[in-house]
């Protein structure tokens, strides 16, 4: 939002609260979609009252256009937060809800052991500084050399409201007065469109392919490979894929119940729903 340099109060508008040192260092991101500062650090300011709202709102959230709204009001050095790479996005949630509500945050658990509901009390800020990305190295898998990459928030973003919107159509079927012959040909319709989106995700990470040579680069000639090439190599890709995630991941909170004293891991998820109430 433009700001008015004729206002009297402007001395007094938000400042940035928090300065975060991308964990990928800025790799992945397009020139235009970032303005990286010298000191590689971007400042986060606290969120107004309009991103409140906003991240409050369902269907801003699963658009996305919410999000990318409060990271543009956030976090002014992202231009395009539609090409934020995935491996930030976890650190960008975190910084701006330090900056918006303090470093400390509470989160519910249920004891696997006895079933006590616990509440705990995480440090963002030292969450903030355990997030390592994956170093995606390149892979050799038979005569070709893969390269890899993170998917930006709108290839993350397009493939959650995929697999929501199928779920809703299978869940319609399921309880629908459709004979068995028509359910089926409605389940025909539906696992194309997924099997489309678990390949384009693979097709999404991944930079380049080497072979012969050649670089290829090309989205339209990578899908074209994947869709064409041996089962088992597309299988030993996404194992490729699913390691480098999971080692993005923040790591579980080691929990201990009030109750009974047992000891067990929280798993931590910063889903946008919840995140910021």
């Amino acid at each position: 939002m433009a700001v008015n340099s004729n206002n009297p109060l402007q001395k007094h508008f938000r400042q940035p609260a928090v300065y975060l040192r991308l964990p990928a260092g800025g790799r992945f991101w397009d020139s235009k979609a970032l303005e990286m500062p010298e000191s590689m650090e971007i400042p986060i300011y606290p969120m107004t009252i309009k991103d409140e709202i906003t991240i409050k709102t369902p269907d801003a959230l699963m658009n996305g256009q919410g999000v990318v709204d409060v990271i543009h009001s956030c976090c002014p050095s992202i231009k395009n937060a539609w090409a934020t790479p995935s491996v930030d996005l976890d650190a960008i949630f975190i910084a701006i809800r330090i900056a918006s509500y303090g470093s400390n945050m509470d989160i519910d658990s249920v004891c696997p052991h006895c079933g006590e509901e616990n509440r705990h009390a995480v440090d963002l800020t030292q969450l903030l500084d355990r997030i390592q990305p994956p170093d995606y190295a390149p892979v050799e898998i038979e005569d070709l050399t893969f390269e890899f990459m993170p998917q930006n928030f709108k290839n993350y973003n397009d493939a959650n409201l995929v697999v929501y919107e199928q779920q809703k159509l299978i869940a319609a079927i399921t309880d629908s007065t459709l004979t068995d012959e028509e359910k089926v040909q409605q389940f025909n319709t539906i696992f194309p469109r997924l099997t489309d989106m678990n390949v384009g995700n693979i097709v999404n990470n991944i930079l380049a392919i080497n072979a012969n040579g050649s670089r290829v680069t090309e989205r339209h000639h990578v899908k074209e490979f994947i869709m064409n090439f041996d089962r088992k190599v597309f299988a030993q890709i996404k194992q490729t894929v699913d390691a480098f995630a999971n080692s993005a991941k923040i790591k579980s909170l080691a929990a201990q119940c009030t109750a009974c004293s047992g000891t067990y891991s929280q798993e931590l998820t910063f889903d946008q729903a919840n995140f910021f109430v």
